[in-house]
């Protein structure tokens, strides 16, 4: 049983005329009981106050020591409160830093691709001047076979011609030829007169050679006229002969013009390019020069920049190293300290526990002498 309960079990059974006192009208004899009655009443009172004065102490230290929250009024005493469990604080480990994945073996590097050619900046003067070469090989071809055809033509034209000038004497020969025939026919017929058989036969003999030498002309003027068509037609293929060659030295003239223009262009546009490269070498040597400078600068901050990060990683590595360490210490503290306050309050609730046996034995006690008073109470009363 519970000193609480004890206490408060005993004050309800005691009778209410055994706290208080009440007058009697039994006279001076009940006046000398009641006396004795009322000594025995405040003792009782004194001892039960007492009693429940001490096991309320006990209580109250019992509920001091055990609670973890704050001091209950004695009013609230009675209510029985769960000890609370130790604290335990939160200690924030520090996960180990995650292992780095192996790194993968490099794939093997790509073929290099072909560089692509680069564009030649006298590809077009160059191709003007192969152009005109050609062109000047075309015109000389053509100018050679121009002049071959046009001496073919002139040899076929003088042949053609000498046979004309032949066919042309012929023609005047055998026209004097029937001149002189008829001339001697008219005179051999003028001597025909005479009757004579000689000048017959000679008439006869001439009318023969007039009609041979007409015959001869007319063939002679056939031929002439022949020899004149070929002579006019060879006239006809030299004239185009010579229009073919003059077309054709013009055309070499024109083709070899080309060509040297097309020459001093290429050579004037590669003395411009190779005055622009050398600018551009220029150029790009201070480009480079100045690419590797920023390039040496940018080394140098990266350099700088990873140190940097090197020693802020470090730093920021050792504060949470601090940081950790002074948690775990802390937490070691509270531990250690919450140990020794539950070791302390077990300690006290051993000692609490003592006394409460200790009271309850004195309870007890008490129980048994407040019954025996109670007891020799009604027999006085019993007895007036």
């Amino acid at each position: 049983m519970r000193l609480s309960h004890l206490a408060v079990a005993t004050l309800a059974s005691l009778p209410a005329g055994s706290l208080a006192f009440a007058p009697n009208a039994n006279g001076p004899a009940s006046t000398s009981r009641m006396s004795t009655q009322m000594f025995m009443a405040q003792e009782n009172n004194d001892i039960v106050s007492q009693a429940r004065n001490g096991v309320l102490s006990a209580f109250a230290a019992s509920m001091i020591f055990l609670s973890p929250g704050p001091i209950m009024e004695p009013a609230n005493a009675a209510v029985p409160t769960t000890p609370a469990k130790p604290e335990v604080v939160a200690v924030a480990e520090t996960k180990p830093a995650a292992k780095a994945a192996p790194a993968k073996a490099a794939p093997a590097p790509a073929k290099a691709a072909a560089p692509a050619p680069v564009a030649d900046p006298l590809a077009a003067e160059k191709k003007a001047v192969d152009a005109t070469k050609s062109a000047v090989v075309a015109a000389e071809k053509g100018l050679t076979n121009a002049k071959k055809a046009h001496a073919d033509a002139n040899t076929l034209y003088s042949k053609a011609n000498d046979n004309a000038a032949l066919s042309e004497k012929k023609a005047v020969t055998s026209k004097k030829a029937l001149i002189a025939a008829n001339d001697k026919l008219a005179d051999a017929k003028a001597k025909e007169s005479t009757g004579s058989l000689s000048a017959l036969k000679e008439v006869e003999n001439l009318a023969s050679k007039v009609g041979a030498a007409k015959d001869s002309l007319k063939k002679a003027e056939v031929e002439l006229k022949e020899t004149k068509a070929i002579k006019a037609d060879a006239a006809k293929k030299l004239g185009t002969a010579d229009t073919v060659l003059a077309n054709a030295e013009k055309a070499d003239v024109t083709a070899k013009a080309n060509n040297t223009k097309a020459t001093e262009k290429l050579a004037k546009a590669s003395t411009s390019l190779a005055k622009q490269q050398k600018k551009d070498a220029k150029k790009k040597a201070v480009a480079d020069k100045k690419a590797k400078v920023e390039q040496k600068k940018a080394d140098k901050a990266a350099k700088i920049a990873a140190e940097k990060k090197v020693a802020a990683e470090k730093k920021a590595k050792a504060e949470a190293d601090k940081k950790k360490a002074a948690a775990d210490k802390k937490a070691k503290e509270i531990a250690a300290k919450k140990a020794a306050d539950v070791a302390a309050k077990q300690k006290k609730l051993k000692e609490l526990q003592a006394a409460d046996k200790e009271a309850e034995s004195k309870a007890k006690s008490l129980e048994s002498e407040i019954a025996r008073q109670k007891k020799e109470l009604e027999k006085m009363t019993m007895t007036k």
